[in-house]
C-alpha cells in the first residue's frame, strides 16, 4: 500500500481524525474506530511499514514495549480484568490496514473464553475514554518518574 493511502499514516499526519491516547517520537497509539471492547487502542510506529518484516528487530521491541506500557493504562481505565495483544500481519492474518499495529483490546472477565464482535460507541463514550486512558497513562508516567528520582 502506498503510505501517501494509509489511513493511519493520515492520522500520524493529522489528517484524519482519531482519538489519539499516547504519542512519542516513533509511536502513535489510537482507539480503534470499530473495537471489540471498550478501550480498544492500536499501537503504530509513526514509519509505515505493512508488515513486522519491514521493521528491524529493535523497533519490533520498542513496539511491544509501548503496547506493554499502553495496556497497563487501557486496562486500569477501563477497569478490564485482562488484555489481548494482537498483530496481525498480511491480508490472509486478518490485517485490514497495511500497516504495522497492535490492538491492545481490554477484557473482563464476563467475556472470558468468548470470541469478542465489533462494537460501535458514540462520539461522547469514545472521548470520555480516551481521556481517561490518557489520564491514565501520565499518571503511570508520574508514578516511574518519582520512581526514578
Amino acid at each position: 500500500m502506498d503510505k501517501e493511502k494509509c489511513i493511519f499514516c493520515k492520522i500520524v499526519n493529522r489528517e484524519s481524525p482519531s482519538h489519539i491516547v499516547y504519542e512519542d517520537n516513533e509511536h502513535i497509539a489510537f482507539l480503534d474506530i470499530a473495537p471489540f471492547s471498550i478501550g480498544h487502542t492500536l499501537v503504530c510506529p509513526k514509519r509505515h511499514g505493512e508488515t513486522l518484516w519491514d521493521m528491524t528487530e529493535e523497533e519490533i521491541g520498542k513496539l511491544f514495549m509501548v503496547a506493554s506500557r499502553i495496556s497497563k493504562a487501557v486496562v486500569k481505565a477501563v477497569g478490564a480484568q485482562g488484555f489481548r495483544l494482537i498483530q496481525n500481519n498480511g491480508e490472509a492474518a486478518n490485517q485490514v490496514v497495511a500497516h504495522v499495529h497492535i490492538h491492545v483490546i481490554p477484557v473482563r472477565m464476563e467475556d472470558r473464553g468468548k470470541f469478542l464482535d465489533r462494537k460501535k460507541f458514540t462520539e461522547e463514550e469514545m472521548l470520555k475514554t480516551a481521556d481517561i486512558i490518557k489520564q491514565a497513562i501520565t499518571n503511570s508516567d508520574s508514578i516511574v518518574e518519582e520512581q526514578r528520582k
